[in-house]
């Protein structure tokens, strides 16, 4: 396909690297030429300078050729005026728009109503609030991504010694877990990442990766070794749109919630919009105030201020002080390679969100939906396989694609953790890991 990207931002050359990868052709436009000129350096693809909510920019870009447009910039109404003109000037059938304001959104839908195409919003907020619901979820975890309709979970898990799973083989797992449908499917260790195989075992300090039947997981939990935690409340550390909608949504579960803001205008609206949530006016990174709001009584504390240097701060004063874990926003790559090393729990990033959920739309087809795990070195798809794609034309152990595994297969209401001797069937709906450098091979092993 011929893909337009307008921002080259850390999104938009994240997903322009992608799709070069993935054998798209590609046109990029920034009006900054030091964006441009490095990636030109690295990828073989249409650079344009300008600005892309002009016509004449996005004629240069050869929009009137393109089979998407993705309006990647850090600003919704640039993003707002790339849509439309793609829309309606130049009749792009498919376009998809970052937008982060809820009001944006609703325009961007009310848009879509009038014309023709597919407009799909990639709202990298909403995605990390679903994102962090999830993980809060899972005891003890440090990464949580729902499939199969919300039955299938992909959980990251940190190894110690006191796990009961170190030293176990990856292929000797379903002999300790028969009953529970559960599979590792990726290993990050020190300063790589693994797609394991059944020879591979885990070590002490791993963070393991495992595929778990939703309703199974607290069985795998034991097994790990990880323990109850009684505490049930959550703090939150500011009061964006972020941390409102992720009060609102623990409110909707009966969880006791206390959230932190500095700012007093946010403090004040926060107080009036939630219900339920106890609001403190004060900052997340005073050591004073975490003391005072009791942090050492609070199971999970989620630091989701617009400042990310502050949430790593914040977070790591809040573990410390006994909070039972700490799940950090940041979007900065740099600050990710630091969490493991300062110890952070988990953390979120809304651009890796955003090029998942965007991979989805580009994608389309048999592609059902695109995860990728912590700094996007792995990549998760689901897909459902036709009669005349590669993946079903043999045992798993025959066309299985290098570098991956098929962590689950769903056959109806049935959900299976195959083997090398299954076969993959039309009408299946398939869960593939991959190391994201390889992910670009899946299209021909799904293609029909």
């Amino acid at each position: 396909m011929h893909i337009v990207i307008v921002g080259a931002g850390l999104v938009g050359t994240t997903l322009a690297e992608r799709l070069c990868g993935d054998g798209h052709d590609v046109s990029l436009v920034d009006a900054e030429p030091g964006r441009l000129r490095s990636v030109s350096e690295n990828l073989d693809l249409r650079i344009v300078e300008g600005n892309g909510a002009t016509a004449n920019v996005l004629r240069q870009a050869r929009i009137g050729d393109a089979d998407v447009v993705v309006a990647a910039t850090n600003s919704d109404e640039t993003n707002m005026i790339v849509a439309l003109l793609a829309s309606s000037l130049f009749g792009v059938p498919r376009i998809v728009a970052r937008l982060h304001a809820a009001d944006h959104v609703a325009t961007f839908e009310l848009i879509s109503r009038d014309h023709a195409g597919d407009h799909i919003c990639v709202n990298p907020e909403q995605a990390a609030v679903d994102r962090i619901a999830a993980l809060l979820e899972v005891r003890g975890a440090v990464d949580v991504v729902s499939f199969m309709d919300g039955e299938l979970l992909v959980a990251g898990f940190r190894m110690n010694e006191d796990s009961g799973l170190v030293g176990v083989r990856v292929g000797d797992l379903q002999q300790l877990f028969a009953a529970t449908r559960t599979m590792a499917v990726a290993i990050h260790r020190k300063d790589g990442w693994l797609i394991p195989g059944e020879s591979d075992g885990i070590e002490d300090g791993d963070l393991v990766y495992f595929a778990i039947a939703r309703e199974h997981f607290s069985d795998v939990l034991e097994a790990i070794g990880i323990q109850p935690d009684p505490r049930r409340s959550v703090m939150i550390a500011g009061a964006g749109a972020i941390g409102i909608e992720l009060a609102r949504r623990l409110e909707s579960l009966g969880v006791a919630v206390s959230l932190i803001e500095e700012d007093e205008a946010l403090a004040r609206r926060a107080a009036e919009l939630l219900t339920r949530t106890t609001v403190i006016r004060g900052a997340p990174t005073d050591r004073a105030v975490l003391e005072e709001e009791e942090i050492d009584r609070v199971a999970s504390f989620v630091a989701v201020t617009d400042n990310h240097e502050s949430n790593l701060v914040a977070g790591l004063m809040a573990k410390r002080l006994g909070a039972g874990r700490s799940v950090v926003l940041v979007d900065n790559p740099a600050l990710v390679e630091l969490v493991e090393e300062i110890g952070i729990d988990a953390i979120i990033s809304p651009r890796v969100l955003a090029i998942g959920l965007t991979l989805d739309t580009i994608r389309g087809g048999r592609v059902r939906s695109v995860a990728q795990l912590l700094a996007d070195q792995i990549e998760i798809v689901e897909a459902e396989p036709s009669r005349r794609s590669r993946l079903t034309a043999g045992t798993l152990a025959e066309v299985r694609p290098p570098g991956t595994i098929v962590a689950a297969l769903r056959r109806g209401e049935k959900l299976l953790v195959p083997g090398g001797t299954d076969r993959v069937e039309a009408g299946d709906r398939v869960l593939l890991i991959t190391k994201t450098e390889n992910a670009s091979k899946l299209a021909d092993f799904l293609a029909e």
